[in-house]
């Protein structure tokens, strides 16, 4: 095995510049793979976060409907048992009561339609960012009445800045209108210009007051301690509250559209990856074809003293196996390192923020590459350096060995 092993690393170098060309497109393939595997899982993760994290929560407890009609009349009061069940789960981090009705902002100048959300000045914080991303002026405050936080593409829109009064209707719980005048204490920025357009945030008190709710709420949002509890948090504390009245969703089944296109994202990825392997397999059997043709002489001389098929193709195979070692060993060190240093900068794509902003996502994606994705990608190198040398070994293998001494090469 020894002599085997020697034979097909000297071989991998007899001609060092062609080695060194294949090694070069075989690393630049992975580093292709890994660059693209980074960039799917920090979209992914951006995606996820900028869809959970800036409002929605990981699961949502509502009146029975308000999800298919977010409207005033769809609401409940959070009694005991919603109370208890959300204090004694250990899954639960924070949890925060919302009301969150459509409604009409309008100044002097004009009106526009957005969704105001009453937000508890306390809890609110600790299980959503859009309160604290604050590009001017300060958050909702617990006991100030007739502040409202309005998101920075909105304030542009308006004309309106810090201190500037604005008034606020919706629909009052039994067919009024309420209506409110508020000042703006706050500037928020969460990096999507749809929900900065979108949305706008005063007191849970005065939402209550507004809307003529009393100590009802239209949502509870939760934010637990791992994403990946969702589904089974929302299946418990649906069977443990036993409410028909009441519905328990995930984040999932709130944003279908980003639940949809994780799956299709994991489904046709491999789509993309396979034309750099496609590159890597055509690449590898030219430099073994040629290689084979170059010795075909020699391995004439070899199969007339006795060397077998199966240790001729074997030795083949190691000389595919070396030519991926060392590509692996290049392509994950440069790939690693072109992830990192796109992390730490980030991808501007400001350039594409009209299309993102529809989608609701942030302007900068950072690249995250997991161990697992390495892994895969070190064995799909192999993989197919091994698989597509077999068709090489099997033609060295048939040669006959009287033929093959009549050549030279």
């Amino acid at each position: 095995m020894k002599t085997l092993l020697k034979m097909a690393w000297l071989n991998v170098w007899r001609n060092p510049r062609r080695t060194a060309v294949l090694l070069c497109a075989m690393a630049a393939g992975l580093v292709g793979i890994l660059f693209s595997m980074a960039f799917v899982n920090g979209w992914i993760r951006q995606m996820v976060a900028d869809a959970v994290n800036v409002y929605e929560g990981h699961v949502k407890i509502f009146a029975k409907g308000y999800n298919d009609n977010p409207a005033v009349e769809n609401n409940f009061a959070p009694n005991a048992r919603i109370l208890a069940t959300l204090a004694e789960d250990p899954r639960v981090a924070s949890w925060t009561p919302r009301v969150a009705v459509p409604g009409l902002l309008s100044t002097p100048e004009q009106a526009l339609v957005v969704d105001v959300v009453g937000a508890d000045p306390a809890r609110e914080p600790a299980v959503a960012t859009a309160t604290r991303m604050l590009a001017a002026g300060q958050g909702l405050a617990a006991g100030t009445p007739n502040e409202i936080l309005i998101g920075r593409d909105l304030s542009e829109k308006l004309k309106k800045g810090l201190g500037k009064k604005v008034v606020l209707m919706s629909q009052q719980l039994g067919g009024e209108i309420g209506t409110g005048a508020f000042r703006a204490a706050g500037i928020f920025d969460v990096g999507s210009g749809a929900f900065n357009e979108s949305h706008v945030y005063i007191a849970l008190p005065e939402a209550q007051r507004l809307l003529n709710l009393g100590e009802r709420i239209t949502e509870i949002a939760v934010r637990l301690r791992d994403i990946g509890d969702s589904d089974a948090f929302a299946a418990d504390s649906a069977a443990r509250l036993a409410d028909p009245a009441l519905e328990v969703l995930t984040w999932r089944q709130r944003i279908p559209f980003v639940d949809e296109t994780l799956k299709l994202t994991g489904r046709y990825a491999w789509i993309y990856y396979a034309i750099f392997y496609i590159a890597m397999a055509f690449g590898i059997v030219n430099t073994l074809m040629i290689s084979i043709g170059e010795r075909t002489h020699e391995i004439g001389v070899l199969r007339a003293v006795g060397m077998t098929r199966r240790r001729l193709v074997a030795v083949i195979l190691l000389e595919s196996f070396f030519i991926a070692t060392v590509a692996v060993a290049v392509g994950v060190a440069a790939g690693g390192a072109l992830v990192g240093w796109f992390y730490a900068r980030g991808i501007d794509l400001s350039a594409f923020a009209e299309g993102l902003d529809l989608y609701g996502m942030a302007h900068v994606v950072r690249p995250v590459l997991a161990y697992a994705d390495v892994a895969s990608a070190m064995a799909g190198t192999f993989a197919i350096s091994l698989l597509f040398s077999l068709l090489p070994a099997w033609r060295a293998a048939r040669l006959v060995p009287v033929a093959a001494l009549g050549q030279t090469g």
